[in-house]
């Protein structure tokens, strides 16, 4: 991805709707682009920061920051075993009905 891509995706992030390939690129891009961190860092600020003030909550916005990042990279880590279950099911699947195939035709 791009800064112009990553800089279109931040929203995308905040509402956590990107898709595991785009979250990946995203979070591999962010980790080595200051330039994007800060433009993460100001949105997550205007976004999170400004209902925070309104509530008169207080708050960490750089650990919360981090925390939203951590989190997301778990939640890839986990999107992705599941892709892998999925296909190593399919495998399992497809591989049960060559084998009843193989028994019909032996059989009858």
């Amino acid at each position: 991805m791009t800064c112009k891509d990553i800089d279109k995706s931040i929203t995308l992030f905040l509402e956590d709707d990107l898709d595991n390939q785009d979250l990946a690129d995203f979070l591999d891009h962010i980790d080595n682009c200051p330039e994007c961190r800060e433009e993460l860092t100001i949105q997550f600020l205007v976004r999170t920061g400004m209902q925070r003030l309104e509530d008169g909550n207080t708050f960490n916005l750089k650990e919360e920051l981090d925390n939203l990042l951590k989190s997301a990279e778990k939640r890839l880590k986990g999107r992705r075993r599941l892709v892998h279950f999925s296909f190593l099911l399919e495998v399992l699947v497809l591989a049960l009905a060559v084998t009843t195939v193989i028994l019909a035709f032996t059989i009858g």
